[in-house]
């Protein structure tokens, strides 16, 4: 009775053994048309991606794109901006991997591998929203660069030194900016970049305005000297000042000038001429 049992026990694990293999034999026969197919499928898509992406490239090419975007300066802002290649070769290659893209999902499909098409449809899902972002930082990017150069000639024409540093700031600051709407368009939190932007733009209107306060301080005083100045120095008014017999030529909002004997002229802050002694004689 036992003996009849255990056989009866093998015979049922074998036929379960053989129904397995059968099963995965039939799978595998069912799954290989699906993959030849999907690979056929990846091959004419390639090719379809191929051609796309040469009609752009030609395009550009033809309709001499690529040397007008150059001479208008958006080619030089692309490559600081990271983008290397000529803009009609970086959209021939953007086209070709979209393309890829729905190519991939199709293949995946036919193959019945729905990790790959999940993957797949998420990342389309996502392009639009990532396109977008990605076209807000390059325009934000032009932008900023624009406004760093104008920044960087008026203060530089002006002879400041800090032209260039000040300029960067100001493109810093613009890119974040823009940065954070982009961030934001594709649904990434940017309360922390917000925080961040708000302390550092503290930050610098404090030190801007220590820096103004103590270095417009000795201005302040000269121009405030300058309206006491005005009163007691009219032009001609005869004066002695470091040892020398000179005449005020004219007081001005921070300096006044005083005219030597020998023709020469002395510029003198306002504030010497108000909170040291001086003698003179008032003009007739």
């Amino acid at each position: 009775m036992n003996l009849f049992a255990a056989d009866f026990s093998f015979q049922s694990f074998f036929d379960q053994i053989k129904e397995a293999l059968v099963k995965m034999g039939e799978d595998f026969a069912n799954f290989i048309p699906d993959v030849l197919l999907a690979l056929v499928l990846l091959f004419l898509g390639f090719v379809f991606a191929k051609i796309i992406a040469k009609v752009v490239s030609t395009g550009f090419a033809k309709l001499g794109l690529d040397g007008l975007l150059e001479r208008a300066g958006v080619t030089g802002v692309l490559q600081r901006a990271g983008i290397k290649a000529a803009p009609g070769a970086f959209l021939a290659k953007l086209f070709f991997w979209v393309a890829m893209l729905f190519v991939i999902k199709v293949a995946a499909t036919q193959a019945k591998i729905d990790d790959i098409s999940n993957i797949i449809i998420a990342i389309i899902n996502f392009m639009p929203n990532a396109i977008t972002a990605a076209l807000i930082m390059l325009v934000g990017f032009i932008v900023a660069d624009i406004i760093k150069n104008a920044v960087f000639s008026s203060l530089d024409a002006a002879g400041l030194e800090y032209a260039r540093t000040l300029s960067k700031v100001v493109f810093g600051f613009i890119f974040i900016l823009v940065l954070t709407v982009a961030l934001a368009k594709i649904n990434i939190q940017t309360e922390l970049l917000n925080a961040t932007v708000m302390i550092l733009l503290g930050a610098l209107g404090l030190a801007l305005a220590i820096s103004m306060g103590l270095g417009l301080k000795g201005m302040a005083r000269n121009i405030v000297s300058g309206v006491y100045s005005r009163d007691i120095y009219k032009v001609g008014t005869e004066i002695e000042y470091d040892g020398e017999a000179m005449t005020v030529a004219g007081v001005g909002p921070v300096t006044t000038k005083l005219k030597r004997a020998d023709g020469g002229f002395v510029i003198v802050p306002n504030e010497k001429l108000i909170s040291e002694p001086v003698r003179g004689r008032s003009a007739e």
